[in-house]
């Protein structure tokens, strides 16, 4: 396996379109976008590995070990170079915690699916945690998985007054 390279750009939206179409672009360099703050990854849908994503995706799952492992040595440079930034490394959600608070107060049922939730910023999107759904409710959980919201799901038939 070959050392991963690593691409600079002035947004996340040009080095999103770059990992489309630029074949010097392989899946697992590391991609650096100063002006926004984000490190991420090349990939087919290429994901940031800071709390700031910018246009790219946010990875839930552990990237060393997706895809068994492919983009390690990838993660570990961009790691590498956001600590040398400053810049804060966004964790990736802890299923077996997401699980536990799911059948807690109110209990959520089975967990059934996940999403990253993000907020608007001047410099582009970041990264605020996640919300699980489950079988009879959904959480909020914030990026340091601590517990925000939970909640049951309302038939479409109940009107609230």
């Amino acid at each position: 396996m070959t050392e991963p390279k690593v691409h600079t750009f002035n947004s996340t939206s040009d080095a999103y379109d770059a990992t489309q179409c630029d074949e010097d672009i392989k899946d697992g360099d590391v991609l650096v976008i100063e002006p926004e703050k984000v490190v991420g990854i090349a990939y087919t849908r290429p994901f940031a590995l800071t709390e700031h994503i910018g246009e790219l995706h946010a990875m839930t799952n552990n990237p060393r070990t997706y895809k068994g492992g492919i983009f390690a040595a990838g993660v570990d440079r961009a790691e590498q170079i956001a600590r040398e930034h400053g810049w804060l490394l966004a964790p990736h959600l802890d299923l077996g915690m997401a699980r536990a608070f799911l059948t807690s107060t109110p209990p959520c049922g089975e967990p059934l699916g996940y999403r990253v939730l993000t907020a608007k910023t001047d410099t582009g999107r970041l990264r605020t945690g996640w919300l699980i759904a489950g079988t009879t409710g959904f959480i909020e959980l914030d990026i340091h998985g601590h517990y925000r919201f939970a909640s049951e799901w309302l038939p479409f038939n109940k009107q609230e007054d």
